[in-house]
């Protein structure tokens, strides 16, 4: 049985997610940036003996990859990114300057994945969904025992990720939404990269960009 933790961190109040069980855990979407936000995440870890498998990226955008280095730098682990942004990911130094995240830090070893990448965590496969829009090709991570999906900027809670970064488009959003992240079940609770989580049923039903 897995269990969740989370954190909003940077000036972007990101949610970084502890997916974990009683002896190991994977991070996805490390944002991290302040010390105290690393000695946060890293006092998790160690409080609970735990130890970090990987790390997964929903996406590459600057506020969901901040603290990829600090925690590689501690465990040494893997970290599995959507295999269509390794050039954005390589960009990365330079969008940090733009954004003034002057203490961002590059992690180079990263290992790009796809929908059809088969990782497992806690005697569970994790299902892989494409579902572009916010960015060119965003990845969710669906735990179907645990009826639990890290969407990053997909969805939110009564709202939709902007399309107006580069590599967004809006009808690619809504499709990736409908066609693919909606098939994972209405009792399916969304863990996103910002706000609240919230159900699939509720998403259906009360989000006004969805309905």
């Amino acid at each position: 049985m897995i269990q969740i933790k989370s954190f909003t961190f940077n000036d972007f109040q990101e949610n970084t997610y502890i997916i974990y069980n009683e002896k190991d855990c994977i991070v996805v979407d490390p944002g991290n940036y302040q010390e105290s936000e690393n000695l946060e995440i890293k006092d998790f870890i160690e409080v609970h003996n735990l130890k970090l498998n990987y790390v997964l990226l929903t996406h590459c955008h600057i506020d969901h990859i901040l603290g990829l280095k600090y925690l590689h730098d501690n465990y040494k682990m893997d970290v599995y990114i959507p295999e269509g942004e390794l050039e954005m990911y390589k960009s990365s130094e330079n969008i940090a300057i733009m954004y003034g995240l002057n203490l961002y830090n590059h992690l180079d070893s990263v290992q790009p994945i796809k929908s059809n990448t088969k990782l497992n965590f806690s005697n569970s496969q994790i299902e892989i969904l494409n579902v572009p829009g916010h960015s060119p090709d965003h990845l969710a991570y669906f735990f179907r025992g645990s009826k639990v999906c890290f969407s990053g900027d997909v969805l939110f809670k009564n709202s939709i990720g902007r399309t107006d970064l580069p590599g967004g488009n809006y009808d690619t959003l809504i499709n990736s939404i409908n066609n693919n992240l909606f098939t994972v079940g209405d009792d399916t609770l969304i863990y996103p990269g910002h706000g609240p989580s919230t159900l699939i049923s509720d998403e259906k039903n009360e989000n006004p960009f969805l309905i």
